[in-house]
């Protein structure tokens, strides 16, 4: 199983993007062989950056575009709306923010070990793996 970050799915859905060519060529590896694990707090922000940048027709397919791939989305809820506070208090000096102590929370509590990112926050979290396609 692989958490996948909303930076990796707004490159792959935005062609205009520098990154877009790694992360499709990565995509294309994963996509339908792997477990890929999302919460509803990270679909939310690929919706924005891509109805926001693509525009609301061309962003909303991308969005529904994206909805269709088959993976697992686990619902924000009251117990890891409060596990990602104790989250963001304890890590906050890596540098990562709120959502980003969302997207920890729901790895540590679905088992998952490797998240798909090209932030580089994540590298400092001692008990996730950090694949960046973008440097690979």
């Amino acid at each position: 199983m692989i958490f996948i970050d909303s930076n990796i799915w707004c490159y792959y859905f935005d062609e205009s993007s520098k990154e877009h060519k790694s992360v499709v060529k990565y995509m294309e590896k994963v996509l339908g062989k792997e477990e890929i694990v999302m919460n509803t707090l990270v679909i939310i922000e690929i919706s924005h950056f891509l109805i926001k940048n693509l525009g609301s027709i061309k962003g909303k397919q991308k969005t529904e575009d994206m909805l269709d791939f088959s993976f697992i989305i686990k619902d924000f809820d009251y117990h890891l709306l409060l596990d990602s506070v104790k989250m963001l208090s304890e890590y906050n000096h890596t540098g990562i923010g709120g959502r980003d102590a969302t997207i920890l929370v729901t790895m540590k509590n679905s088992g998952i070990e490797k998240l798909v990112t090209h932030d580089n926050s994540f590298k400092k979290i001692d008990f996730i793996e950090v694949i960046d396609p973008i440097k690979t």
